[in-house]
């Protein structure tokens, strides 16, 4: 597992991983029909940090993150706020850590992670030594699938991107999958990572020492097999679990490591970009807050627990509505280049095809991942909207959104990215 490198190029890379352990009894964010806390711990909540030259990639086993809390941790950092892109590994087992969103927050949780964000970070730019980039990727993975159009066949590659010290040994991954972290369903209390967990393990046992990150792509539209529907019950027909994940992610890694590294050339040091996008919001109901409320409190009463426990929190969200609510959204896009490589981070569930469409417009390799610096909801391509579905007319209820994004939301980020990386 080593490279022969040139000593005297490449960029300053730095690792640090900070785990945070919540107590049993935390809630847990990602299914909306999970009606219990959790019981304890699988795997922590891992905040990992990549320093490279002046730019930082710090990721996190959570659902979702406010761009409030992304905000914080980057106004900690000796970097500037453009240089950072906080991300959310979107776990479905990880705590409840957003305000207003995702089922709330548990303050305390939200705190020490928080703090492990600025801590890992900090270590990672004061760890920084002379590193070469190389790249590689791979598909015919056989994981993700459409989960809204199950008859559409999508074979996305896994794309790993790996820092090598002078000696040659891998110092850090980073390895970009585009597919739901849902294989550990809703009727699981322990805390987990899901399967990027597992893959991460992968990847550092291969080679000792060294740190791996994970990136969830743009997989609004991605999982392993079933709708987003299925998720509103605790009962499952497919195995949910974390024997599951673990098979699956360690097949990721496995996979996307028999494909053949090249090294990439140190163009410069690392840049940073960003650039706010003013995307809008636009109801798709039929009939106002109070009356949807009253059905579903009517339905409430005859249904299964966890449906039960979905249709309490749209109640929820349909009392906490006004009139005067502001139907816009400030939307980071962030661009970091490492030589040749283009890393695009989006905000929110943007779908797979966004990221295809970024890639197309823009020369050299591209990583596009979104959940990065806030996650406000889903980014449905354009034409999606016809077929409705949970992404496009009832998710933003657990999201704590007035409305959905606007049609075309997701083509103006397509558009913003391209642009910052063509800078």
């Amino acid at each position: 597992m080593t490279q022969s490198l040139d000593p005297g190029r490449g960029f300053s890379v730095g690792t640090a991983v900070v785990d945070v352990f919540p107590p049993a009894g935390t809630r847990m964010a990602g299914f909306a029909a999970r009606t219990e806390p959790s019981i304890g711990v699988h795997d922590p909540v891992s905040v990992r940090a990549l320093a490279v030259d002046e730019t930082c990639l710090i990721t996190v086993d959570v659902c979702g993150l406010h761009e409030t809390t992304c905000q914080e941790i980057a106004a900690a950092l000796p970097l500037p706020a453009a240089s950072i892109a906080v991300t959310a590994t979107h776990t479905h087992a990880g705590p409840c850590i957003m305000p207003g969103r995702l089922g709330g927050h548990d303050e305390r949780v939200l705190a020490e992670i928080r703090s492990a964000a600025i801590t890992a970070a900090e270590k990672a730019i004061a760890r920084r030594t002379s590193a070469q980039l190389f790249y590689r990727e791979a598909t015919g993975i056989g994981v993700a699938s459409n989960r809204r159009h199950g008859e559409r066949r999508i074979d996305p590659p896994a794309q790993l991107a790996s820092f090598h010290g002078n000696d040659g040994t891998p110092l850090a991954w980073v390895l970009l999958y585009p597919c739901h972290p849902v294989v550990v369903g809703p009727a699981n209390r322990l805390i987990s990572g899901d399967y990027p967990a597992f893959s991460r393990g992968a990847l550092e046992s291969a080679a000792p020492g060294s740190t791996a990150f994970f990136l969830p792509g743009a997989a609004g539209d991605v999982n392993t097999g079933h709708s987003a529907e299925a998720s509103y019950s605790l009962s499952q027909k497919t195995p949910r679990t974390l024997a599951e994940a673990e098979r699956l992610g360690t097949l990721i890694a496995e996979k996307t490591l028999t494909a053949t590294p090249r090294p990439l050339p140190t163009d410069g040091p690392a840049a940073a970009r960003q650039l706010v996008v003013d995307l809008r919001l636009e109801p798709l109901d039929d009939v106002g807050p109070e009356e949807m409320a009253a059905k579903w409190r009517s339905e409430a009463q005859a249904t299964d627990p966890g449906r039960a426990a979905l249709l309490r929190t749209w109640m929820q969200w349909a009392q906490q509505r006004r009139a005067d609510e502001e139907l816009s959204w400030h939307a980071p896009v962030t661009a970091f280049t490492w030589g040749p490589l283009t890393l695009i981070g989006l905000p929110g569930e943007p779908f797979l095809a966004t990221a295809d469409e970024i890639a197309a417009g823009l020369d050299g390799i591209v990583m596009v991942t979104g959940y990065t610096n806030g996650c406000p909801g889903y980014l449905p391509a354009k034409d999606e909207y016809r077929f409705g579905g949970y992404e496009v007319l009832d998710a933003h209820r657990y999201y704590g959104m007035p409305a959905p994004f606007a049609a075309g939301s997701a083509e103006e980020l397509v558009r913003a990215a391209v642009k910052l990386a063509s800078m």
